[in-house]
């Protein structure tokens, strides 16, 4: 069974400016999905005026809620999207298998 990435993108809101204590809040909630043992990655995409979180979580209902969570989004800073990330790599000879309803 392949294991299940899930990605929050997330979405700066225009003319709301951060904080510095939600950006520190933010980061402890980072820093406890890290500890989790749920967060691969994250950081801010300066191009999109956003960010990303990937998450390796059972499904997409628990990357839902872990985004709900996030002071960025409680506090209506930032908006966001979830994806699946079906990847490729060495393990799946870079061929990722697809849910049959979504296959492309």
């Amino acid at each position: 069974m392949e294991a299940k990435y899930f990605l929050i993108f997330l979405n700066s809101i225009p003319g709301k400016a951060l904080t510095p204590d939600v950006v520190s809040r933010h980061a402890a909630h980072l820093k406890e999905l890290d500890e989790a043992g749920k967060l691969v990655l994250a950081g801010p995409i300066p191009e999109r005026m956003g960010g990303l979180i990937v998450l390796r979580v059972a499904s997409l209902a628990d990357a839902k809620a872990i985004a709900e969570e996030d002071p960025m989004i409680r506090g209506a800073y930032q908006t966001y999207e979830l994806g699946t990330w079906l990847m490729s790599n060495r393990q799946n000879n870079y061929q990722p298998s697809f849910p049959p309803e979504s296959r492309p």
